[in-house]
């Protein structure tokens, strides 16, 4: 219920991305007031996730997880009938604070519950959410193109649906939950894994963004060059599930290492070739750049097991934060140097990243 729950939790927070395009012709809206709905989502969702995290390993109070995607479905189902630009602000802020508050007490839950493979079940955890923010724009298109705007109520039943099966999950008797640690955080691992989180995201979220403008640019079609980005994140999925259980055998700091480099080596092939070689390429570097993601979140939850909320919510709203500000300023160089140099120069992001992840720890045991 828990991958369950991170799908439908983030479908419903890029459901705003298929919304978009009608919003802006409906009410009349620039690109600049189309971007603040987006603004505003991604500031309640990344900037206060650390926030709730440091509540909730505070108070332990789980029903965080519940309430926080039932809000998050509620708010963004209504944006469809909302009558004013204001309240469509209103109601995405809402649902971002609802997103901010599922993930920290959901990751912890994925930690307390995966102890012997934690790598394998956070790789499992963290590709749900991405299949459900895949798919979030695709199940808004189609609802939106058959129901018109008040097709978005139907996120409705579904986030109830999935808010009342989390909650009988929850209450039901099981195993998988531990004890209190009460174990030192170790702040230089937690520091270091932020630092690359952010350098990372830099890259990521520059491609996630700008990666179908690069080949509508080399002529290539809106069509093929959309589905060639959905490949690269479809792939990255894949990567996710395979580096967190590799690093359940040879160790966190390989992994993540190994993804930062070969990931940015791949990226670099695809922009200094062309044709098949130069699709291959990129297609590998999506799933080797995932490949680390769910590794870093793994190791950050055993740097400080009794913090997982703050920590998790700490490694998320550096990877949405972060990346979205970098997503600007890839604009703004691309603007100035053109998108291929904007691309390579992005891509030393991630190498640098992989540079900092060389001083991580290479034992274990990483609570001191």
């Amino acid at each position: 219920m828990l991958v369950a729950g991170h799908a439908v939790n983030d479908l419903s927070a890029n459901f705003i991305s298929g919304l978009l395009p009608v919003l802006t012709t409906v009410f009349s809206l620039s690109y600049l007031l189309a971007g603040g709905i987006a603004m505003v989502f991604n500031l309640t969702s990344s900037l206060l996730q650390p926030l709730m995290g440091r509540w909730f390993d505070r108070t332990q109070a789980a029903w965080l997880m519940e309430l926080g995607l039932v809000v998050n479905c509620i708010g963004m189902s209504l944006v469809g009938i909302a009558p004013t630009y204001p309240l469509i602000l209103f109601l995405v802020g809402t649902a971002g604070l609802g997103s901010s508050a599922f993930h920290p007490p959901a990751f912890s839950s994925v930690a307390k519950a995966s102890q012997k493979s934690r790598g394998g079940a956070m790789g499992v955890f963290l590709s749900s959410g991405n299949t459900g923010f895949f798919l979030g724009p695709i199940f808004a298109g189609l609802v939106v193109s058959i129901f018109g705007l008040v097709g978005t109520l139907l996120l409705l039943p579904i986030g109830i649906t999935t808010f009342l099966l989390l909650l009988r999950a929850r209450k039901a008797p099981g195993k998988g939950t531990i004890a209190e640690s009460h174990t030192k955080t170790n702040t230089y691992t937690v520091t270091l894994l932020a630092i690359i989180t952010a350098l990372r995201s830099i890259t990521v979220q520059g491609v996630i963004t700008f990666l179908p403008l690069y080949f509508v640019a080399k002529g290539d079609s809106i069509v093929l060059a959309t589905a060639i980005s959905s490949l690269w994140l479809g792939l990255g999925v894949v990567g996710q599930l395979a580096g967190g259980m590799l690093s359940d055998r040879v160790g966190r700091r390989p992994v993540i290492i190994v993804s930062l480099f070969l990931g940015s080596a791949f990226f670099y092939g695809f922009l200094a070739t062309t044709g098949p070689l130069s699709l291959i390429q990129l297609a590998i570097s999506g799933a080797v750049l995932y490949g680390g993601w769910s590794v870093i979140v793994a190791m950050s939850s055993e740097a400080a097991p009794d913090h997982i909320g703050a920590v998790s919510g700490v490694m998320l709203g550096f990877s949405i934060g972060i990346g979205g500000v970098g997503a600007v300023g890839f604009g703004a160089v691309a603007d100035a140097i053109g998108l291929s140099a904007a691309f390579y120069l992005s891509t030393a992001f991630s190498v640098a990243a992989g540079i900092v992840a060389l001083l991580l720890p290479k034992q274990q045991a990483l609570a001191l």
